[in-house]
């Protein structure tokens, strides 16, 4: 039991340090204007880079076929009713009620 203490704190030293040491280093530091810019963009590249890669793969490799890759039509779907609505709620509605009878039919 002692050992899974010891693995646990250790996963927190390891998870806090790359949070802590930027800070740590950067907080009394000036940060360039257009480096703060390029920063902003990081959070979207990275959702895109996941989303992305969902909808793309499917059963791990690359796939573009929709009789084969159930999530391509529905993420059409939710691309367009997100773009129209620019509603969270409807998007996430129809995507998971698409993706739900799509995956009852095949």
């Amino acid at each position: 039991m002692n050992n899974v203490w010891v693995l646990i704190l250790g996963m927190a030293v390891v998870t806090y340090i790359p949070r802590f040491l930027p800070m740590l280093l950067l907080s009394k530091k000036e940060i360039s204007p257009s480096f703060s810019r390029w920063m902003t963009y990081i959070p979207v590249s990275i959702f895109a880079a996941l989303v992305a890669s969902d909808i793309f793969f499917w059963e791990g490799s690359f796939n573009l076929q929709p009789t084969i890759n159930i999530k391509l039509i529905p993420s059409v779907i939710v691309f367009l009713i997100a773009y129209k609505t620019k509603s969270l709620l409807w998007s996430m509605v129809v995507g998971i009620g698409g993706i739900t009878c799509l995956w009852f039919l095949f």
